[in-house]
């Protein structure tokens, strides 16, 4: 398992293109060549795996569901909403333009590691749903 683990905020230049963080782009193994899928999130974010990471994990989830509709329609909408990016030598992904305004245009946005895959957010909206998981995390249960 990956160590996506931190919190950066990143500017996207003019051609909605994002600077992989430094920290993350070391885990992604050399022979996958670069490439990531991102994909659209529960909440109003974007997901973005490596690709091995998507096959591992994803895919292989997706091929496990039973036959029938359900199964039809996640298939669906990852095939739809999911697309495959390649990094450039400058250590940056283009993110398309659809993607963009799902998550409401931002020229800032926020890249957190979430252990086997980074989410991309705009600030406020990131911002709103971090004080959710702070407040559970302090009022749950759960220790280590």
């Amino acid at each position: 398992m990956k160590n996506y683990l931190g919190y950066f905020e990143c500017k996207l230049d003019a051609k909605g293109r994002l600077m992989i963080p430094a920290r993350f782009r070391h885990l992604v193994s050399s022979d996958t060549g670069g490439v990531y899928v991102i994909s659209m999130g529960k909440e109003r974010c974007l997901n973005l795996f490596s690709i091995k990471e998507w096959d591992e994990v994803i895919l292989s989830k997706l091929h496990e569901l039973p036959p029938g509709p359900e199964k039809r329609k996640y298939i669906r909408f990852f095939s739809t909403k999911s697309l495959t990016l390649n990094i450039d030598k400058a250590g940056r992904i283009a993110i398309p333009a659809h993607f963009l305004e799902a998550i409401g245009n931002p020229k800032t946005v926020v890249v957190v590691g979430i252990l086997n895959y980074m989410e991309i957010w705009a600030p406020e909206d990131y911002n709103k749903a971090q004080q959710e998981v702070d407040e559970a995390f302090i009022e749950g249960d759960w220790e280590y």
